[in-house]
């Protein structure tokens, strides 16, 4: 009897020998040496961390979140990774279509949530418990700092990774010091006002969503920006009344754009986009009713980036790039998109292409 305890407490060891503590307090126990793995997003912060052996690893994820939404980044993955587009898809937590069934049938080791996931999935991670899968749960969306950090490290912990992910904390951790201490560093600083939005599909015709203290909008109180949206976007973002943000009249504009599936009304950016069709779309924008008299507009200060460059490990690209068009005579010396082409070079497993970020 006691050689059979103990082989049962020998097997437990070895197979759950790494306890965690996730973004939102849970203590979790993960296999030591994690072969399966199922994404419901953040799959740049897994790629980072674990670069190639990365895609051989997966066999479930949230297909929404890329495919036709993320259409570059879906592509530049796939060109890389060809057996990635065989992945089996198992919905997406936002839009309440997440099967726990399949998740349990393909036996992941653990299954990485974002922490908006939490209140949709909830009532399901005792089902996963039971199937011996761990859930592990990190956040990018609140635009914290040391959610940031703590995330990484929670990646590292569960892929062994643990002097990468410091390498890179290192890295990133230090372009968000540099953008606080110049701004610190001003004593009597202007913040210009500042307007955020979501480059929709149907372009410059649709106004988009905006953000109040999240995503966007956090980066624009971080970068020394006054959000015109601040308190007026209730939830994680709202459209603005367009008679609005013509009365805030914004010193500076700042589109997200993507590449949605063959689309190209909006600003599209990211992987394979070129420069001159991202300018083209953007300077689009002016035309809206009303816009050409906003100082943003008769100043040429109308900007865009990939939506991409928030909530990820690639945000301080964003911050960078934000701060320098909200204070280009304080970020002069900054080139946003070569600090981001080295993080490419350094940590991740797709070479960077394409336009990222673009100025009207």
């Amino acid at each position: 009897m006691f050689k059979k305890i103990l082989l049962i407490t020998l097997f437990l060891l070895t197979t759950y020998a790494s306890e965690l503590t996730d973004i939102l307090g849970r203590k979790v126990s993960v296999k030591d040496d994690v072969k399966k793995v199922a994404l419901t997003f953040y799959f740049e912060e897994y790629f980072s961390v674990t670069g190639d052996e990365g895609a051989s690893k997966i066999v479930a994820w949230s297909q929404k979140y890329w495919l036709g939404r993320r259409q570059s980044s879906w592509d530049a993955f796939i060109k890389r990774f060809p057996e990635l587009e065989k992945v089996a898809d198992i919905g997406y937590g936002p839009k309440k279509t997440i099967s726990f069934e399949k998740i349990i049938s393909l036996k992941p080791d653990v299954v990485i949530f974002a922490k908006i996931d939490y209140n949709f999935v909830k009532n399901n991670l005792e089902k996963l418990e039971k199937a011996g899968i761990a859930s592990v749960f990190i956040d990018f969306h609140d635009e914290n700092l040391q959610n940031h950090i703590d995330s990484m490290r929670i990646l590292g912990k569960i892929f062994k990774k643990e002097d990468k992910v410091e390498k890179i904390v290192d890295f990133y951790t230090a372009k968000f010091k540099l953008v606080q201490d110049r701004l610190a560093a001003q004593k009597d600083l202007k913040k210009p006002k500042v307007y955020a939005e979501f480059s929709e599909k149907a372009g410059a015709k649709q106004i988009g969503v905006t953000w109040d203290d999240k995503m966007w909008g956090a980066f624009i109180t971080l970068a020394g920006g006054q959000n015109i949206a601040s308190g007026l976007v209730k939830g994680n973002s709202a459209v603005l009344n367009p008679e609005l943000i013509i009365a805030k009249n914004p010193d500076v504009i700042i589109f997200a754009g993507n590449y949605f599936l063959n689309s190209f009304n909006n600003i599209p950016l990211g992987y394979e986009i070129s420069q001159d069709v991202a300018r083209k779309n953007l300077k689009a924008y002016e035309n809206r009713m009303g816009w050409k008299n906003l100082n943003a507009v008769k100043n040429k200060r109308m900007y865009a980036l990939y939506h991409d460059l928030s909530r990820h490990i690639f945000d301080f690209a964003g911050i960078l790039f934000i701060a320098k068009a909200i204070h280009p005579e304080l970020f002069s010396d900054i080139d946003p998109e070569a600090e981001l082409k080295y993080f490419f070079d350094e940590f991740y497993p797709v070479k960077f292409s394409g336009t990222w970020m673009v100025k009207f």
